[in-house]
Parts: C-alpha cells; structure tokens; sequence
C-alpha cells in the first residue's frame, strides 16, 4: 500500500511539473527610431511573444529607449526551449493599445513599427538578451519601381495591339 501511494505521489508530482510554468529573465531590450536613428522615444510601446497570439508581457511604454519587461512567466516548465521575440510601435496618437491593433496602422503605412529578430532560448533564470531592432514604416514603392511596371504595361500593350494587327491584315 505504501508503495502504490508512492508510485501515485510522484506520477502526479511528475506530471504537475510537465504542465508547470517557467519564468525567464528578460534584459532591457534597445529599440531605435528609424527615421531619427536614435532611441526611440517614450510614447513607443512594446509587446513580448512566444509564438502564440497572445502576448507573454506587456503593452509596457518605453524608458530611455528600452523594453523592460523584467521577470516573465511563460507557459513552460523550466529546462524547456522556448522561442521568444518583442515588437514595438509608435503610440503617440493613443490609437493602437495592443499590437493587433498597431499591427494593422504599420501595414497601411500610418505608423512606425517593427519587429525584434527571433531568440531560441531555454527556461532559465539566467537573464535573456533579445537584441536590439529598429522601427520604421511600411516602405513604399519607389518611383523606379513605379516606373518599370509602366514600362511593362506599355509594353504589354503594345504587342497586344500589334499582334491584333498582323491578325487583321493577315485577313485581307
């Protein structure tokens, strides 16, 4: 009997560890304003993922440039791997609370925005480094660009047109 309740102690030690949660150490994380090339100001928000939609940490604003999110607890036990990266946007207007609502103003080109690369790293206390990354806005297409698809039109159009006419006088 003692060894029954033994061997039902630790499957279910074991098994409330593999549902368990994890906390990592995050370090300041530097953010840049890509039109100015400096930090980027206090009114840039930030947001901390793991691959799912939902957020790990924030909304948090800015201090001095950075993204401190500090001690954050994700869904894995400690040991485990995990894929994090942090994006920010500039909240100036007070519009865009969250990113899925800045996501959506960075792609029509209304604000600064960007991603932070990925970092594959594991549960640990040990302090986490995302590297640092810069906003900016959706580029535009650049008048050489705008040129060339002219060109191509008035190109494709012109041997339509010739290939109509050698049509109408291969008839006669």
């Amino acid at each position: 009997m003692k060894k029954m309740r033994l061997i039902l102690l630790t499957a279910l030690v074991t098994g409330a560890s593999a549902f368990g949660q994890g906390v990592i150490s995050l370090q300041p994380i530097p953010v840049t304003n890509g039109v100015t090339g400096t930090l980027a100001g206090p009114m840039v928000m930030a947001q901390l993922f793991d691959g799912s939609p939902t957020p790990l940490a924030g909304p948090v604003f800015l201090t001095n440039g950075y993204a401190r999110f500090g001690n954050v607890t994700v869904p894995a036990p400690g040991g485990d791997f995990i894929v994090l990266w942090a994006v920010a946007w500039d909240n100036s207007s007070g519009f865009y609370a969250n990113w899925a609502q800045a996501s959506a103003a960075w792609q029509h080109g209304l604000i600064l925005a960007g991603p932070s690369d990925s970092v594959f790293t594991i549960v640990d206390p040990v302090p986490v480094a995302i590297p640092g990354f810069t906003i900016y806005s959706v580029p535009e297409p650049c008048s050489a660009v705008l040129g060339l698809l002219l060109l191509g039109l008035w190109q494709a159009r012109r041997a339509t047109h010739r290939r109509l006419r050698s049509v109408a006088h291969s008839g006669d």
